[in-house]
């Protein structure tokens, strides 16, 4: 009988033992293409005009009626060093569905990162896209929403105007609201005109006063920034 040293293995113990030669083989090459892929892209919101993140880190950017909001990025390999290159751009936009919002896809095309690694997209909207940044296994995204245009006039005897420009074809009801977000007493909300104007009676009220939109189910697509409060 041979030493047990000199017994050859079994055909079945070979064939595990080159199954998990090729398997730690596979792993090694997948470790290694992750790691050699990883690079990153990080946004910013160019230009004047409110901006944001939220918890996601998704960028928030805000476009003024008829104006264009500029996307600025830089992309940077594993290293974080700048790296150039095509970076594909996907729009998409927000459709209300009637108590939701389908975000769909409608265009794609594609930016360059000078060497620099930088590169930019202009947005305009007329409510709200969510914008795919991806290059060189990186994806990053920005959503760009309408900023609604607001004048508030005084026209005498207590009475003002309060107009908004850019919600487009949306139905809009206006609020006069004191500085804790109460309606003043003896106003009430009112279905903005065409011009996206409507004409409130604060009677012998005084003090601090703001307003209040709603756009129904449109509400979502446009960028709720801090209200500027006028004087009676």
């Amino acid at each position: 009988m041979l030493p047990a040293s000199d017994i050859p293995p079994q055909r079945g113990t070979q064939v595990i033992a080159r199954r998990a030669a090729l398997v730690l083989t596979a792993l090694a090459v997948l470790v290694f293409a992750a790691s050699a892929s990883a690079a990153s892209i990080s946004l910013k919101c160019g230009g004047k005009g409110p901006k944001n993140k939220d918890s996601a880190g998704t960028v928030l950017c805000a476009s003024a009626p008829g104006k264009a909001r500029t996307i600025e990025g830089v992309l940077r390999d594993d290293s974080n060093k700048p790296l150039s290159g095509p970076v594909t751009v996907t729009l998409s936009k927000w459709v209300p569905k009637g108590g939701y919002y389908s975000i769909e896809k409608f265009k794609t095309l594609t930016v360059n990162a000078n060497a620099a690694g930088k590169f930019s997209y202009s947005a305009k909207t007329d409510g709200k896209q969510t914008i795919y940044f991806e290059a060189a296994g990186a994806k990053a995204q920005a959503d760009v929403s309408r900023q609604l245009a607001v004048t508030v006039r005084k026209l005498g005897g207590g009475k003002v105007k309060v107009t908004v420009k850019g919600a487009g074809k949306a139905p809009l009801t206006l609020y006069v609201v004191d500085d804790s977000g109460y309606e003043v007493p003896g106003t009430k909300g009112k279905r903005a005109d065409k011009s996206g104007s409507a004409v409130f009676d604060l009677g012998s009220y005084h003090g601090p006063f703001t307003y209040a939109i709603e756009a129904g189910e449109f509400e979502d697509l446009f960028w709720e920034g801090r209200k500027p409060t006028f004087h009676i």
